[in-house]
């Protein structure tokens, strides 16, 4: 099968009927407890804009998850999934680059592609923000990472018509399941301009779902845009920590892998969104339900994880909406 393939857009054209009643639904606060009017805006963009945070992450997230399911790199899941994102993108007024590329991976040839946005900002500075569409075969990969790729559209629709300091770069990365494919390419065909211009990576893997909503850089890496995380959480009242000390690992740093890793091996800054849970050694644990892992297993779909943790996952997509559009919104300060 060659992944870059479609199947005569018949999904394309189904996702966007799908995304102008989910937009609808969470600018009317369906998603929220929603006690304040609904202005009624032509552009989805502005719809979300006016939305209670998190609604349209959640709901995004839950019809990416159920609609097309798992999404392994290299299958028509991801293919599907790609198309899902592209079609958000062009909803909320960006047009999306469609990056292909085909590595080796799991000892197999991969065919994927990266969906890149760009938000113009008031500097030629960047900050790349990103989450991997991609999932194992087991279950849904609702929270490994519908969540991420919720979140990082309705951001991209919140800030599409508010000034940044910074240009955005959003990227929605193909097949991290096999060794990070989608960011290693990414990284490889960046410019000597663009990787000046690159101030930092902000990851957002799971970030919801998990018991802690958790920030981390990289062992030895800067860690900077980790602190301004923390600092705008703390002013925020958003509950945001950073992990605790564990074997071999200083606190604060993550060691298993993700898209953010190659980024900090080529010595960008990075911040890592995620919701876990801590053993007693400090060390990371997927997010879990009765001691049982939920990433990576058949667990990981929106039946089980909505019954196990009822408003969970919508209270955590609030609040990472309200911290992700602060930081882009601000001249982050750049800490030694």
């Amino acid at each position: 099968m060659h992944a870059l393939s479609t199947r005569g857009g018949k999904l394309a054209v189904a996702t966007a009927a799908i995304l102008v009643v989910v937009i609808a639904l969470a600018a009317g606060g369906v998603f929220d407890d929603w006690g304040g009017e609904t202005v009624k805006v032509g552009r989805p963009s502005a719809a979300v804009s006016s939305s209670p945070y998190g609604g349209v992450a959640a709901a995004t997230a839950k019809v990416l998850a159920q609609s097309v399911g798992a999404r392994p790199a290299d299958s028509w899941g991801e293919i599907h999934a790609r198309e899902f994102i592209d079609g958000a993108f062009r909803q909320y007024g960006y047009f999306p680059l469609l990056q292909e590329f085909i590595s080796r991976g799991s000892g197999r040839r991969i065919h994927s592609a990266n969906l890149i946005a760009v938000k113009e900002g008031e500097s030629a500075k960047r900050l790349v923000v990103a989450a991997h569409y991609d999932s194992t075969d087991a279950g849904e990969g609702y929270l490994d990472n519908a969540t991420g790729v919720g979140l990082l559209l309705e951001v991209a629709a919140r800030v599409k018509q508010r000034s940044t300091p910074y240009t955005i770069v959003f990227v929605a990365f193909g097949a991290e399941e096999e060794g990070q494919l989608g960011a290693r390419h990414f990284l490889r065909t960046m410019s000597d301009v663009d990787r000046k211009a690159t101030i930092g990576m902000v990851n957002l893997d799971s970030p919801a779902g998990g018991e802690t909503l958790t920030v981390m850089a990289r062992l030895g890496g800067a860690t900077w845009l980790r602190d301004v995380a923390l600092s705008a959480a703390d002013q925020l009242g958003i509950p945001l920590v950073t992990s605790p000390e564990g074997p071999g690992r200083p606190a604060g740093t993550v060691r298993l892998p993700a898209d953010d890793e190659p980024f900090a091996a080529a010595g960008f800054p990075t911040a890592a969104l995620s919701a876990v849970s801590w053993d007693d050694g400090g060390r990371r644990m997927a997010a879990t339900a009765d001691g049982l892992p939920i990433w990576h297993t058949p667990r990981d779909t929106v039946k089980f994880v909505d019954a196990a943790f009822p408003g969970r996952v919508r209270t955590q997509l609030r609040q990472m909406s309200i911290l992700l559009e602060t930081l882009l919104t601000s001249k982050l300060e750049k800490r030694p």
